[in-house]
């Protein structure tokens, strides 16, 4: 069922006294955390993505602003990380009914392919995404071993839905390409090809 593709990771949550579900309370968790980061989104989706390209400066190399000098100022970056950041929001909201989150996340998957994302940025992601957090909630001392434990199998959970639509996505844009620029060639002499063709 559509359910049971996020329900392994989320039922790996901390165990509690007994009074609430393990998995309810880790989504509880994830949804109260996220509330304090909505007060100010727009600064901390700019962090989010220094984060990522601190780490992974190719990352860049795929996005419209990659030429910007002051780029934590480029509008077109604080646009895309309000994108980014509502979408998270979106997920977030979601927990409570996992039903309807897993067809955005895998749309999402799938059309991430043509903005050269690859399966290995799925990692830095999720660091730049758990440090962006740490960096808001550490201070307030909300960062607390449990709350990391639920954004983290959060995370997880979002990974095992999209990773393999953007795999499955890429292996068939490769697949096209190729036939395309296969038939490329052959366009090139035609005629003759196409002799060839019906004499075999």
């Amino acid at each position: 069922t559509v359910v049971s593709v996020m329900e392994p990771a989320l039922i790996q949550a901390p165990q509690t006294d007994g009074k609430e579900d393990p998995v309810a309370r880790m989504k509880r968790l994830v949804q109260e955390s996220w509330r304090l980061i909505e007060q100010d989104i727009d600064t901390e989706g700019i962090k989010f993505f220094m984060r990522v390209f601190e780490n992974a400066p190719g990352a860049l190399q795929v996005f419209s602003f990659k030429d910007v000098k002051d780029l934590e100022k480029s509008p077109a970056l604080q646009a895309h990380a309000a994108t980014v950041m509502g979408t998270v929001g979106t997920a977030v909201a979601g927990l409570g009914d996992i039903t309807q989150i897993v067809p955005v996340l895998k749309s999402l998957g799938g059309a991430h392919a043509k903005y050269g994302v690859q399966p290995e940025h799925f990692p830095i992601l999720g660091e730049a995404l758990l440090w962006t957090l740490e960096q808001q909630l550490g201070p307030l001392g909300l960062w607390t071993a449990e709350v990391k434990d639920a954004w983290t199998k959060t995370w997880e959970a979002v990974k095992s839905v999209m990773e393999p639509v953007l795999i499955e996505q890429l292996a068939r844009d490769t697949t096209q390409q190729i036939v395309q620029e296969s038939w490329s060639m052959v366009e090139k002499d035609i005629d003759a090809h196409g002799i060839k063709f019906f004499m075999r």
